[in-house]
């Protein structure tokens, strides 16, 4: 990391990108560093650069404007996207009118009427570890289990997790070989999985209650029926977003507790603070950071941003920014209030914030239940990418 200034402006050569790996915990560190050393500064590490947001006030004022930060992209890197992530990469009006089609999917409401079957999920998964003494929890459990609840959530085969899951995996160029041949490629497949979905049902529809597929194709958009392009690109946003994001916040909450036993030993003792053990490490973990697309020349508290700059509103600068949290740095299980923003914040907070939050507690529950005392095994380091900050790995072991 390198830092400069030029014209009163603050510079930084960062890598963000997630084939960077790092120690655990090093990543957090060094965007902590970087909040307090500036308010915001410009990454020339990519050409061309973006500029980085780091306090949590100033963020959320960039999600609140969506007049001036857009989402035509959300992906710092990558200002003129040729591929659509729907409902994410639209700006009122049209955001609400794709939203509209899939809120009730990802409801509180509907995240309870599955809740006993992504129990039984989790416990399945769970008691098959127990009895071996000893996991990889990023791949043995943490990887598995989204992909169940995704599933289960829209309505389709289990028997398909296994696909989605790869697909996802080399979406986000963790395949091995040429990573952009992999995204490309893992695209095209995921794309072609889904638009065989919506043929099927089309000829032979289920429950438009039940299946999300059956639903879009009987759906419309401001009268007229949904395209086929639209409902992929909501497919594709839908599926990959609820699979590695949960995978990696699984895995900080596992780490977490594998080496503070005081908090573990808390959760087994009074599993009622899990829901909120589940915010607070949310808010000290934070895994993923959003974009937004400048619209028009402007003076954000001194950044001069120009229109088709990229900003990233950096959630893990801001959910540790001891200016909104006290004690920023420690984690507290019972904190609150606890306004965090790992879910990003406004019109486009997460779709599936309310599962993904499902997830988590149940997982908690059911893991401290079967398997009440681990530890991590290894005397290595443990590595995380950085950008969207992912375990390599989490070796756990017990009895």
């Amino acid at each position: 990391m390198m830092t400069d200034k030029s014209q009163g402006v603050p510079t930084v050569d960062l890598d963000l990108s997630s084939r960077r790996i790092e120690p655990a915990g090093t990543q957090w560190q060094e965007i902590d560093e970087l909040r307090e050393k500036h308010r915001y500064f410009k990454n020339t590490h990519t050409d061309p650069g973006y500029w980085v947001l780091t306090r949590h006030e100033d963020i959320l004022e960039a999600y609140r404007d969506w007049e001036t930060f857009t989402n035509a992209s959300v992906i710092a890197v990558d200002p003129n996207p040729s591929y659509r992530m729907l409902p994410s990469m639209s700006d009122p009006p049209v955001h609400a009118h794709y939203r509209k089609l899939v809120n009730s999917w990802f409801a509180p409401p509907a995240v309870e009427r599955h809740r006993d079957a992504l129990r039984s999920h989790a416990r399945t998964l769970i008691g098959e570890l127990a009895v071996q003494g000893r996991t990889d929890f990023m791949a043995d459990y943490a990887d598995i289990y989204p992909s169940y609840a995704l599933m289960l959530i829209l309505g389709l085969p289990l028997e398909d997790a296994a696909f989605i899951r790869e697909c996802s995996h080399r979406i986000s160029g963790h395949s091995a070989g040429s990573a952009t041949d992999a995204m490309k490629q893992g695209r095209i497949d995921f794309e072609a999985y889904w638009q065989g979905l919506i043929d099927d049902r089309r000829a032979y529809p289920r429950d438009p209650g039940a299946d999300l597929v059956t639903h879009l194709t009987q759906a419309s958009l401001g009268g007229d029926v949904l395209p086929d392009r639209d409902m992929i690109d909501l497919l594709v946003t839908i599926a990959h977003g609820a699979l590695d994001t949960t995978k990696a916040q699984l895995g900080w909450c596992l780490y977490h507790l594998a080496k503070t036993p005081d908090d573990r030993a808390w959760l087994v003792r009074d599993p009622e603070i899990i829901p909120s053990a589940v915010e607070e490490l949310l808010r000290a973990y934070p895994i993923i950071s959003m974009a937004r697309k400048v619209s028009r020349d402007t003076d954000f508290h001194g950044c001069p941003m120009k229109a088709g700059d990229m900003v990233l509103l950096s959630t893990q600068a801001a959910a540790r920014d001891p200016r909104s949290f006290p004690d920023a740095d420690q984690v507290k299980l019972g904190r609150s209030p606890n306004r965090h923003i790992a879910f990003g914040a406004s019109r486009h907070r997460c779709l599936g914030s309310h599962l993904a939050r499902a997830e988590l507690i149940v997982t908690l529950e059911e893991w401290h239940r079967l398997i009440p005392d681990y530890r991590i095994d290894t005397d290595k380091q443990l590595l995380a990418s950085a950008g969207n900050i992912v375990l390599q790995e989490l070796p756990l072991s017990w009895l």
